[in-house]
């Protein structure tokens, strides 16, 4: 703690000697990070332009004009994220101020994109002085100089409107690999360095809405390391992830079909699928939003990429993807910004929306097809605080835990509890994969005799569950699973009660529920018109097998 508040102290005290900090100014700045988000129908990158090292045309493309933003709303974005590299652009290192004419070029951009009505984000991109150096050894000097750098950008847009938000890093990593414990706490450095610079400065920024980053801006590494940052207002933070999954799929281009829908057309990587977005974004709800954070999934995409042979079927593919992704971050209320770098050719890296060289025409129709179709989602308001406010379940355990057999959380469950639901009584756990080999849920009973037999679904089992096998998912994908028990076997539990165990399983929670004896089967559930939620307030269209919803107000489990 020490360390740190040195670390703030120096930071402050170099921002200090040119700084221009004003009263706080709160007019026109309503909006809160997550009705900002939720605003966001749908997001453009200007990619691969402000990013540049040095002159937003070398790397091929061309100087953004006024005509360029205008058709990227005409075509129905309302947002646009503009990658910024800065270090290239300042006087020094020590007061990193930066020129003004690359200020000014910049204040440009934004103002064509607020002429168009639309909401923006600038950030500080490609700045590997620090993100690729989140090193204990480079902390003190790299957030010394971020702290430097946000204070003169965000005091040169400080009396912008509610429109303009800024995001301060983007994809610090190392080699793309996991993060260290040490690589962790630099990034949580970083983002809390940004918060304080961008408040210090008062104004409109003292309301503003700003957005902090993942490491590498992935979901699982912020999942599993990312620590929100203190704020002196409430409400006007949001977390950002990059979503490019699968990168098979997406990126190195070696599976041409993705998805449920298309795994008769061809090969298709299992443990990611439509479901997997569903849980991921369910996870991220739960983690952030229901923090109060709203959630920017700054960048995401799928490279362009088919074989001749099933051209036609491998573009209405990448077609069904970016609509699967656009239309779970809108009903979950994140702010979807498509990658866009003016590539149209076949294979990795062509990510190319708009031919920014042929006056905006759309290069990828199914692209732009795609996003269009998963904006037309609307953002769905939960249902209620949690699995509690029925009065049906109580929650026995709840935090966050490994399983890892005798080196991991091994939870015990008395008999007791199962006592007041009666015959119809369910154990419901949440928890999330998370392992490198297998993964393996083992419920023995409480005095270790043996392992129990329960039921998930319409499928019986004995003592082991391997969710990877059960719902064709991988690791970093969360679950809610109920486990039922037969009369035998319940009348065990009741006298020796239950133990937990396993491998690669995060633990969440633990609740024991009664479903009102709710049991809708695929023809009750095309019957009713009613739509389905999570238990954590997410409508879902395709119920799965074992897990408990709410219909009309009332438990059920889908078979």
């Amino acid at each position: 703690m020490k360390k740190l508040l040195l670390l703030a102290a120096i930071m402050l005290a170099s921002m200090g000697s040119w700084a221009q900090t004003v009263e706080p100014n709160n007019e026109g700045m309503t909006l809160s990070a997550q009705e900002w988000t939720r605003d966001v129908v749908m997001g453009w990158n200007l990619g691969n332009s402000l990013e540049c090292p040095y002159t937003e045309t070398e790397w091929g493309n061309p100087k953004t004009t006024k005509a360029m933003i205008h058709a990227v709303a005409e075509a129905g974005f309302n947002a646009i994220r503009i990658p910024v590299r800065w270090i290239n652009h300042v006087n020094n290192t020590t007061d990193m101020i930066v020129n003004a004419d690359w200020l000014a070029r910049v204040k440009e951009v934004v103002d064509w994109c607020l002429e168009e009505n639309m909401y923006v984000i600038i950030n500080s991109h490609h700045e590997e002085w620090y993100d690729r150096n989140p090193y204990y050894s480079k902390q003190e000097e790299n957030n010394r100089m971020l702290a430097a750098l946000w204070t003169c950008v965000a005091t040169y847009f400080r009396d912008y409107d509610q429109r303009l938000i800024f995001a301060g890093t983007n994809e610090t990593t190392v080699n793309w690999a996991a993060p260290t414990a040490e690589q962790q706490a630099v990034q949580n450095s970083y983002n809390q360095t940004f918060v304080d610079a961008v408040r210090e400065t008062g104004g409109k920024n003292y309301y503003r809405n700003i957005v902090v980053q993942t490491f590498a801006c992935s979901p699982y590494h912020g999942l599993n390391g990312f620590t929100i940052p203190t704020d002196k207002v409430e409400g006007r933070l949001s977390v950002e992830f990059h979503y490019y999954d699968p990168y098979e799929y997406c990126g190195n281009c070696t599976y041409y079909y993705w998805g449920e829908a298309y795994k008769d057309k061809g090969r298709i990587l299992a443990s990611s699928t439509e479901k997997t977005i569903t849980n991921l974004f369910d996870r991220i709800t739960n983690t952030w939003a229901k923090k109060g954070l709203g959630v920017v999934m700054g960048e995401y995409g799928v490279s362009n990429h088919f074989t001749e042979d099933d051209k036609q079927t491998q573009q209405e593919n990448m077609q069904y993807y970016l609509k699967c992704v656009v239309s779970e971050a809108r009903q979950h209320g994140f702010a979807a910004f498509a990658w866009d770098n003016n590539a149209f050719n076949n294979g990795p890296e062509n990510f190319g929306i708009f031919k920014r060289w042929q006056n905006m025409a759309v290069g990828n129709t199914y692209f732009l097809k795609g996003i269009t179709e998963g904006a037309g989602s609307e953002y769905v308001e939960p249902v209620g605080p949690g699995d509690d406010d029925t009065g049906e379940g109580v929650t026995y355990w709840e935090g966050d835990a490994v399983l890892d057999w005798g080196n991991g959380l091994q939870l015990s469950v008395p008999g007791s509890v199962f006592e007041e639901k009666g015959a119809d009584v369910q154990m419901v756990l949440s928890y999330t994969q998370d392992y490198s080999d297998y993964d393996d849920l083992q419920l023995f009973y409480g005095d270790w005799s043996s392992l129990l037999p329960f039921i998930v679904g319409d499928n019986s089992f004995t003592g082991d569950f391997i969710p990877s096998n059960y719902y064709s998912t991988g690791t970093g994908t969360s679950h809610t699973t109920a486990f039922s028990f037969d009369e035998g076997t319940l009348a065990t539990v009741l006298q020796k009660g239950i133990v937990i165990q396993g491998h690669g399983i995060r633990l969440n929670k633990v609740t024991i529920t009664s479903p009102s004896g709710i049991t809708l089967t695929e023809a009750d559930k095309a019957a009713v018109n009613a739509p389905a939620y999570t238990l954590g307030g997410q409508r879902v269209s395709q119920p799965l097998p074992g897990h408990l919803y709410i219909q009309n107000g009332k438990k059920f489990i889908a078979r």
